[in-house]
């Protein structure tokens, strides 16, 4: 993998702003809120706590996820590979909602503005990435993820247990009115390339989602993988 060189100017966290006006009246919450305020106040004013450890945690978090899946479709087949998906679908869901309910937006917004926002949120501060993002026009926009949590420890393969999370925040836009909404990439970090390149798009009423059906094929794929070994 390319080495990246940090710190960079580029890109934003989940306090930057972007460069578009109408983004001055977003203001990113963040989900499970207790839970947040609590950490603030264990951690505030204490020089013996590294950030870092939080990440290391996370990191054991992600990786548990990923063995769970594989050790699901080990003993299960599709039946635990189904299991684990929908699991991981919910906590994406859970987590989306919790970002949308606690985050404020400004009311006349166009539909693409509200979309890439709210990616926005989801890349920064549900991902805790650093995203640089823009719009194309009113039917599509894109970001580049210059930095992941996951990208020097998951493999490009390993991904796919955060397309089940994205489908689950997926449903969550749909259920707060972004209908028809999917991603797309075309360029990960694992692969070599020096950051992550998404899409999103407006796709058909009432057409299938591309999202889905690539995680279906990942899915295939990861039983296929398994029984040839």
């Amino acid at each position: 993998m390319p080495e990246l060189r940090y710190p960079t100017a580029e890109g934003v966290w989940s306090e930057g702003r972007r460069q578009e006006k109408t983004y001055a009246g977003v203001q990113l919450g963040l989900p499970f809120p207790r839970a947040v305020d609590n950490f603030r106040r264990a951690t505030r004013d204490r020089d013996d706590f590294d950030p870092a450890v939080l990440f290391v945690w996370g990191t054991m978090q992600a990786k548990a996820v990923l063995n769970l899946l594989q050790a699901a479709e080990e003993e299960f087949g599709p039946a635990g590979q189904q299991m684990a998906r929908q699991a991981i679908q919910r906590a994406g869901y859970e987590a989306a909602i919790g970002l949308w309910e606690n985050s404020t937006f400004p009311e006349d917004l166009s539909e693409i503005e509200m979309v890439s926002f709210v990616v926005t949120g989801i890349n920064t501060v549900l991902y805790a990435s650093l995203e640089r993002p823009w719009i194309t026009d009113e039917k599509r926009c894109e970001f580049d993820i210059l930095w992941c949590p996951h990208q020097d420890i998951y493999s490009a393969f390993d991904c796919r247990v955060q397309r089940y999370f994205v489908e689950g925040m997926i449903q969550a836009m749909e259920d707060k009115g972004l209908q028809n909404v999917t991603p797309l990439v075309d360029k990960v970090m694992p692969h070599g390339d020096p950051h992550c390149h998404f899409f999103v798009d407006r796709r058909a009423e009432g057409g299938p989602n591309p999202w889905h059906l690539y995680s279906d094929d990942l899915a295939r794929r990861a039983l296929d993988k398994m029984k040839d070994e």
